[in-house]
């Protein structure tokens, strides 16, 4: 059962879209890094690469399909955590800038 009105079940949804958009972003920085040779430790980023997202989207299809059955506090905490993760993508994304 998949629940539409549950703020888990949002959640759950955004966190697998935003990994898949996290992906592309982050292969599109490493392509760009490479080839100017600005990457200093290609192999813990393309860790990074592989991990965070497929994190993310294993996170976020849980969340969507089970979120509904979670109690008030879980659902409260799930969002802290999302906020918490899009704060730490966004200061990595910004942080690849410079």
């Amino acid at each position: 059962m998949v629940g539409w009105t549950n703020l888990s079940s949002i959640l759950g949804l955004l966190q697998a879209l935003g990994s898949l958009g996290y992906f592309a972003v982050s292969i599109a920085q490493i392509t760009t890094a490479l080839r100017s040779r600005r990457l200093t430790e290609p192999v813990l980023r393309i860790l990074q690469l592989i991990f965070a997202p497929l994190i993310l989207l294993l996170s976020g299809g849980i969340l969507f399909f089970n979120g509904w059955r979670l109690d008030p506090i879980l659902q409260f905490q799930q969002l802290l955590l999302s906020i918490l993760i899009g704060y730490l993508i966004l200061l990595d994304l910004q942080g690849n800038r410079i």
